[in-house]
């Protein structure tokens, strides 16, 4: 597996242009974030509990509509961390266990009245499906929508109880995810 990200690391010192797409969080809130969704997602309504909620996931979806990959979507409503408004995911799902969708979520910030989609994140470029085994012992991933990993990435790793190796941009600096936590790779 070090091999691998060695790879991925090597090909994103090709490529560093493509980093801070999406609206970037510091580690601690990615963390919180990530942690988040995965309790929220195991609960009734995934976090649209209130009208208001209610609206805002509404709001996400329409403004999703013709964005999103051909697979089914989940949607978590948690509140912005900057107490504005609300962060609504659309979280890609195979309903396979042995599957786990790495890449293809997106991120809708809504107002706090949940009438106006402020903006769309997509949290990859592409949709990436790891196919596990019973055996299978971590997942990895280059992605470059980021400098940082991202918290759908946290999310993935709790559901699937596995730990995730991310490369990202500028020089591929290589990441590990693991049991809600973010870990630098120092080497």
């Amino acid at each position: 597996m070090r091999f691998a990200l060695f790879a991925i690391a090597t090909l994103f010192s090709l490529s560093s242009a493509f980093a801070a797409e999406i609206r970037e969080f510091d580690i601690k809130t990615i963390e919180k974030l990530g942690n988040e969704l995965s309790r929220v997602s195991q609960t009734a309504g995934s976090g649209s509990t209130s009208p208001v909620r209610k609206r805002a996931k509404q709001t996400a979806i329409a403004a999703l509509r013709g964005k999103l990959f051909n697979i089914h979507y989940d949607y978590v409503v948690l509140d912005d961390p900057d107490g504005s408004g609300f962060l609504v995911y659309a979280l890609g799902a195979t309903g396979n266990p042995y599957e786990a969708v790495l890449a293809g979520h997106f991120r809708v910030t809504v107002s706090a009245d949940g009438k106006r989609a402020e903006r769309v994140d997509a949290l990859s470029r592409s949709l990436a499906i790891s196919k596990n085994t019973p055996q299978t012992a971590g997942m990895y991933l280059a992605q470059i929508v980021s400098n940082k990993p991202i918290e759908t990435l946290i999310y993935t790793s709790n559901l699937t109880k596995m730990p995730i190796a991310v490369a990202t941009p500028p020089n591929g600096q290589v990441w590990f995810i693991e049991n809600g936590k973010i870990t630098k790779d120092e080497k």
